[in-house]
């Protein structure tokens, strides 16, 4: 009888590639005041993709440095409510909005007030930094 050795899958340090047509159209929808009732304007297709979305890895988010801090800001918002309030879209420790928060710090425009809003409005306890390890 041989034994044989079980390795983990490694993870690839491969960016997922992201469609900015769609970060796009979230932007939009919180541009449009649509933040209390996003599940209500999310089309069919942004759904099963914005679960993905939530669970990449910090390099697939290094495209959103693209963005304008407004933009990035409501990014953020969006990926806070849609993580509270739409099922299958937790992300956890792998929060989008801890790669965007990122960003932000990094430009140094993430302010305290947008960081208050983020924990009023999460029951994540990672958001807004990340952990802490």
């Amino acid at each position: 009888m041989a034994i044989g050795v079980w390795e983990p899958e490694s993870k690839s340090e491969e960016p997922q590639p992201i469609d900015l047509s769609q970060l796009q159209r979230f932007i939009q929808l919180v541009r449009d005041g649509h933040l209390e009732d996003l599940d209500n304007h999310l089309s069919g297709s942004d759904r099963p993709a914005g679960a993905f979305l939530m669970k990449l890895e910090q390099p697939s988010w290094e495209l959103a440095e693209q963005f304008s801090d407004e933009e990035i800001e409501h990014l953020i918002r969006f990926f806070t409510l849609a993580e509270q309030h739409i099922s299958g879209w937790q992300g956890g420790k792998r929060s989008p909005v801890i790669w965007l928060v990122k960003i932000l710090k990094k430009r140094q425009a993430f302010a305290s007030e947008l960081s208050s809003w983020i924990k009023s409005n999460t029951d994540n306890r990672y958001l807004p930094y990340g952990s802490v390890f």
